[in-house]
């Protein structure tokens, strides 16, 4: 009798746990993207405590400045600078897929690029490992003087714009480059200073949709509605008429060629920033892909993005690259990018 009772309650227990188990799988799997949005308030909020404690800074040297002047000094008192809106969620990713990393294909599979890649002889500069390099021909402007005999390449930000895009552009700035920023609608609207600061520098701004879905999945009129209400929503903050889109997640497909109107470009180097969130190997992973006629994959999402940005510049720089924004690449190439269709390369010198 005894024997029967044990086996029926190790049964129970058996069954108890079992239940026990699948309940908290259950709600792992309920609340994970709870925990995920939580994850990203607590980014924003370290991110809002660091500006503060800056500001604080920037205040109380300038309250000491301030002091010293009182006594006469006529040297003018520096202009505080305003600083940008922490944006709510410095990420609106779908769960499936937290940034534009669709696997590339083949240069062949895009306007007919036959040439394979991974055959492009990278620069016989040996890596010094020196990222604080000067660039060369700093005086030079990269956005408009390009030779096109000698190596190109192209820099993208994707999903801002952001706290950090104001420091990516200074970067850009500092070593007289330019870059392509895909801007996300949800963005656009909650930093339109910074829309503007980057039209006022004079790089190119490209559509990354209103809300960055994967427009694979969506019917015609919502993928229209994606694509230009975010052209629409751009051209009410600066006059940049119709610009070039970076499908989310690089998804595309003939409905997407149909509907888009535009030209379109994905990449062809994944700094992969979106997921190791390290300057390191950000910079680490651009030196080791880094070729001539090649679209850089980055995001103006992370602060380790813009550190990257700093360093990566001057190194390419040094390393004989021109570096310019994707349009200015094409037309220095003699390639007219045509609408409804996608590209991932700029021809490479002498082709």
């Amino acid at each position: 009798m005894k024997r029967h009772q044990n086996a029926f309650r190790t049964k129970l227990l058996t069954i108890v746990w079992l239940f026990t188990a699948a309940l908290a799988l259950i709600l792992s799997v309920v609340y994970f993207e709870k925990l995920q949005k939580l994850y990203t308030q607590v980014e924003a909020t370290q991110a809002q405590a660091q500006a503060a404690a800056a500001k604080d800074r920037e205040k109380s040297g300038k309250a000491a400045k301030d002091s010293k002047t009182a006594a006469g000094s006529d040297e003018p008192k520096p202009e505080t600078t305003e600083q940008a809106k922490q944006t709510a969620s410095l990420e609106k990713k779908e769960q499936t897929g937290s940034a534009d990393t669709a696997a590339p294909a083949d240069r062949k599979d895009f306007e007919g690029y036959d040439n394979d890649p991974d055959t492009a002889e990278k620069s016989d500069t040996a890596d010094t490992g020196s990222d604080d390099a000067a660039p060369l021909n700093a005086d030079f402007d990269y956005t408009t003087g390009l030779d096109p005999d000698k190596p190109i390449i192209a820099l993208s930000f994707d999903d801002g714009p952001s706290v950090y895009t104001e420091r990516i552009v200074a970067a850009l700035q500092k070593n007289h480059v330019s870059a392509t920023f895909f801007m996300v609608g949800y963005n656009v609207e909650n930093h339109q200073s910074l829309v503007r600061l980057v039209y006022d520098a004079g790089f190119e701004i490209g559509n990354h949709t209103s809300d960055h879905k994967r427009l694979t999945d969506l019917s015609r009129k919502d993928m229209t509605a994606e694509v230009f209400d975010n052209e629409d929503l751009i051209n009410s903050i600066v006059p940049v008429g119709e610009i070039v889109v970076r499908p989310p997640y690089g998804s595309f497909n003939d409905t997407v060629a149909s509907v888009v109107d535009r030209p379109m470009f994905n990449w062809s180097v994944d700094s992969e920033d979106w997921k190791t969130r390290d300057a390191d190997q950000i910079v680490a992973q651009i030196k080791q892909d880094a070729r001539d006629g090649y679209i850089i994959l980055m995001h103006d999402l992370y602060e380790s993005t813009a550190q990257a940005a700093e360093r990566i510049i001057p190194w390419l720089l040094d390393q004989g690259y021109q570096i310019t924004d994707i349009s200015t690449m094409f037309k220095a190439r003699g390639e007219t990018p045509q609408k409804n269709k996608l590209y991932r390369y700029a021809p490479q010198a002498g082709n």
